[in-house]
């Protein structure tokens, strides 16, 4: 039987863009530029590099000859495309809860019809849309039994979120003033030791 891990990971990186580009057309239909399929989320061709990265440590281990077990091999596979399921969908559900009040850039200024969302996914933690893309960026690495970009993978995401998250806090801040510390109070931030709100 073919090993179904390449196709897989590429799937899970096609759909998850295509999600962010259909995002945009039915949520922000008047911005819409090639950006918008969130191909370079993070700077300095980052990203790129990243699934690179990856499928080049996917393709050393399967030419270095190490193998391991089939019944791990099959069970990381399972684990690592439940949990990129898990991550996008909880992306996803991001996105279509907050609808136009979700933006891929950190806004700078309060639109009018801006919301603070706490519905939903919200309601379980502050920043969905991060805990869905870090899930599944690790995941991915997970799936493809990557060792050297899981770690890779969970540290440049939890330093990408280090940076935006708490920016993204003080402008929520500013917009909603003492509705967000509320809200911070009673919901988590979602990724552990990045917030320098309460929870």
């Amino acid at each position: 039987m073919a090993d179904p891990r390449m196709p897989l990971f590429f799937v899970a990186v096609t759909l998850f863009h295509a999600t962010e580009f259909a995002f945009s057309v039915l949520c922000h239909s008047k911005t819409i530029e090639f950006r918008c399929f969130l191909l370079a989320p993070v700077p300095a061709a980052g990203y790129s590099i990243a699934i690179v990265a990856a499928i080049c440590e996917f393709w050393l281990w399967q030419a270095s000859g190490i193998t391991l077990p089939g019944v791990l091999v099959g069970g990381l596979t399972l684990l690592g495309a439940g949990l990129v399921l898990a991550g996008w969908s909880l992306r996803t559900a991001a996105l279509f809860t907050a609808r136009s009040n979700f933006t891929h850039i950190v806004a700078h200024y309060k639109d009018p019809s801006h919301r603070l969302v706490q519905h939903g996914v919200y309601g379980w933690c502050r920043h969905p849309g991060y805990v869905g893309w870090f899930l599944w960026s690790v995941s991915t690495q997970i799936l493809l039994i990557n060792p050297v970009c899981i770690f890779c993978y969970s540290w440049v995401s939890f330093r990408f979120f280090a940076g935006r998250i708490p920016h993204e806090e003080e402008m929520l801040l500013q917009f909603f003033g003492d509705e967000y510390m509320a809200y911070a109070r009673e919901v988590p931030c979602g990724i552990p030791g990045i917030s320098r709100l309460q929870r």
